[in-house]
């Protein structure tokens, strides 16, 4: 029997140990990867269709999870409004299939916490998928949502501070349930927590190429910071 071909696949802004094997995406699991595969079970008995499914263990100790075709923007796409509304309908629709279950603990969700264009698939320029649960923790839904707008609208960009605001309520009220005067303030907690691992990533990387990658990164954090509290009155207005 000929032994299956591995393809690396690359993820999110980062590469780690994952290949692809046939219709199937294997990674080493780790402390985390239990908690991963209950939310994975959860969303398929819950009939969410958005994520892959958790098929075991291989041989060499790695989950398995389904391959989703498609394509994942690494910063090429040019978000439209109706991929951003699809992607907001799809983070509601994950966050009311973990709603009040054992999981979420004492909080009101499960959260990805990584809710971005490099962990959404795309096929035929339509959000179908999330991938890479692998921060998946309990939270609250703003949590999620606040990551969202940033990374999806890209705030801190060139694009005006009144039009992002028009953006940012037309979004929320697809998505509905939140308190739309703290999404400023969660946002910029959302910011302020992704820095601070950036910061630690790039302290403790083994090389130089990493460390600078990381560094460039957290600078880019810093000045998207800067921007929102800049600018936070305007969106509160609009919100």
């Amino acid at each position: 029997m000929s032994k299956p071909i591995e393809s690396q696949l690359l993820g999110g802004r980062t590469a780690t140990e994952v290949v692809r094997i046939g219709n199937t995406v294997r990674h080493l699991v780790g402390p985390h990867s239990e908690f991963k595969h209950a939310l994975l079970k959860l969303l398929e008995e819950k009939s969410f269709g958005h994520a892959p499914r958790f098929l075991g263990i291989d041989e060499k100790g790695r989950e398995i999870l389904t391959f989703i075709e498609g394509r994942v923007s690494h910063g090429e796409i040019s978000w439209t409004d109706d991929q951003l509304i699809k992607v907001v309908q799809m983070l509601k629709d994950f966050h009311n299939a973990t709603a009040g279950n054992e999981l979420a603990g004492e909080k009101e969700v499960v959260c990805h916490n990584d809710i971005a264009p490099w962990n959404t698939v795309l096929e035929n320029n339509v959000p179908i998928a999330f991938i890479d649960f692998d921060d998946a923790a309990p939270g609250n839904r703003i949590d999620d949502l606040a990551y969202f707008l940033w990374t999806f609208l890209e705030l801190g960009n060139n694009v005006p501070a009144d039009v992002q605001a028009v953006k940012m309520q037309k979004l929320c009220e697809v998505y509905g349930l939140v308190d739309k005067h703290k999404l400023v303030d969660a946002i910029l907690e959302q910011q302020e927590k992704t820095l601070a691992k950036r910061e630690m990533l790039a302290k403790d990387a083994e090389d130089q190429e990493s460390r600078e990658f990381l560094a460039s990164r957290a600078d880019i954090i810093r000045l998207e910071i800067k921007w929102v509290k800049a600018n936070k009155k305007i969106l509160e207005a609009a919100l």
